[in-house]
C-alpha cells in the first residue's frame, strides 16, 4: 500500500498540500526586491488554516538562493542569543570566506573581543554590517507569536535594524488576537504598519482538484468531498488522510463521524479553549441562530445590544471562526461542522 500523501501533523509541511501561491509570491517577491517596501510580514489566521506552511514554504525557496540565510527561532526561547548564535554558525556553514572579528557567546568558542560587558545586539549588529556589505540577507521565522517579553525584544531590535539598514527580514504567524496583543503593546505599536496576510479558506477548486487527483474520482464527486471541509487547510488533511486510510472514495456515516472527532480533538477543543466567555456567547447564538438567521436575531439570542454583540463578531471574524455577508446581515461559520461542536459546548 503506497504511502498515505495526507497528514494529520499540526503546524508541519504536509507532502499534499494547497499552495497559497498569490501569497508565497507576494512576500517571495517583495523581499528580493531592491528595495523591499516592507522587511516584515504578519501571518494570521485560526488555527489549522495554514499559517506555518505559509511560512515554511517561503523559507524553503528563499534559503535555497544564494544570497540567503534563514533563521528559524523558537518564540519562547531567549531570542536574541539565539539569533546570535545560529545567525554566527550559518554563515560559517553556508559563507566560510565571510569573517567574522569575533566568537558569539555560546557558541562553544572562546570570546576574542576584550571587553568584559556582553552585548550580544551589538554582536549581532557586526555580524549583520557584515553580511550587508556581502549582499547577504537573512530572513528570520517565529512562529505562533505572542505579546510575550522576548518577543518584545527581538521586534523591538528588529525595528532597530532596519534603522539601521541592516538586512533583515522576518515572517511571524500568530493567532489574531495574539498579534493585536502584541501591536498594542505601547512599545510596539509601529507593527500595527506591517503588512498582515489574514488566511481564509482554501479554494474549492483546488480543493476538489486533488481529492479527484488522489482518490481517481470524477469531478462531482470531489466536489462532495470538498464541501465537508468548508475550505479549512487542515480540514482537508483530516477528511483526505481517513479516506486514503479506510480506501474509500465517498463519506459515510462512520467516516463522517470520525472526521467530526478528530477536528474537534485536534483543532476545535483548543480554539474553544481559548476564547473569552462573551465570544462564546456570540459562537453560541449563531449556532443555535442558524445560518439562515440575520444579525439582528442571532444578537437578540445572545442577549446583547449592538456594540457589544459587534465587537465580539468582529474578533471572532478577524480569529478566523467566523465569516459573514454584510449584504445579506448574516454570519456563519468558517470551519466545517464548528456549528455542532458548539451546541455540543454549550450542554457540557
Amino acid at each position: 500500500m503506497k504511502n498515505n500523501p495526507f497528514s494529520l501533523d499540526f503546524g508541519a509541511e504536509p507532502n499534499l498540500f494547497i499552495p497559497r501561491k498569490a501569497e508565497h509570491n507576494t512576500i517571495v517577491e517583495t523581499f528580493n526586491s531592491e528595495t523591499p517596501s516592507t522587511h516584515i510580514f504578519l501571518i494570521i489566521g485560526a488555527r489549522g488554516t495554514g499559517k506555518t506552511v505559509l511560512m515554511t514554504s517561503v523559507s524553503h525557496e528563499l534559503r535555497e538562493q544564494p544570497e540567503w540565510i534563514h533563521i528559524d527561532l523558537n518564540a519562547e526561547g531567549n531570542i536574541l542569543n539565539s539569533l546570535a548564535s545560529n545567525l554566527y554558525k550559518l554563515t560559517k556553514s553556508k559563507f566560510p570566506k565571510v569573517k567574522f572579528s569575533f566568537s558569539v557567546k555560546g557558541v562553544g568558542v572562546s570570546m576574542e573581543k576584550e571587553e568584559k560587558y556582553y552585548d550580544v545586539q551589538a554582536d549581532i549588529d557586526e555580524m549583520l554590517g557584515i553580511l550587508a556589505k556581502k549582499n547577504i540577507r537573512v530572513l528570520i521565522t517565529l512562529d505562533e507569536a505572542a505579546n510575550s517579553k522576548d518577543i518584545r525584544e527581538f521586534t523591538t531590535y528588529f525595528q532597530h535594524s532596519i534603522r539601521e539598514k541592516l538586512p533583515v527580514f522576518v515572517i511571524m504567524t500568530g493567532l489574531y488576537k495574539n498579534i493585536r496583543a502584541l501591536q498594542n503593546n505601547r512599545s510596539q505599536t509601529f507593527l500595527k504598519r506591517a503588512p498582515r496576510i489574514n488566511l481564509g479558506p482554501l479554494s474549492y477548486s483546488r480543493i476538489s482538484r486533488q481529492y479527484e487527483k488522489v482518490f481517481d474520482i470524477a469531478p462531482g464527486d470531489s466536489d462532495l468531498l470538498t464541501r465537508h471541509t468548508n475550505g479549512y487547510s487542515y480540514g482537508f488533511q483530516i477528511l483526505g488522510y481517513l479516506l486514503y486510510e479506510a480506501g474509500k472514495k465517498f463519506v459515510d456515516d462512520e467516516l463522517l463521524k470520525e472526521y467530526k472527532i478528530n477536528l474537534e480533538e485536534s483543532s476545535y477543543d483548543k480554539i474553544w479553549e481559548e476564547l473569552s466567555e462573551g465570544e462564546k456567547s456570540v459562537a453560541i447564538a449563531c449556532a443555535k441562530a442558524g445560518e439562515n438567521a440575520t444579525v439582528k436575531e442571532t444578537r437578540e439570542i445572545a442577549s446583547m445590544d449592538s456594540n457589544k454583540f459587534s465587537t465580539y463578531q468582529d474578533t471572532l471574524e478577524k480569529s478566523g471562526i467566523l465569516s459573514s455577508t454584510s449584504s445579506f446581515g448574516r454570519v456563519r461559520f468558517s470551519l466545517p461542522y464548528f456549528d455542532e461542536f458548539v451546541l455540543r459546548q454549550d450542554v457540557l
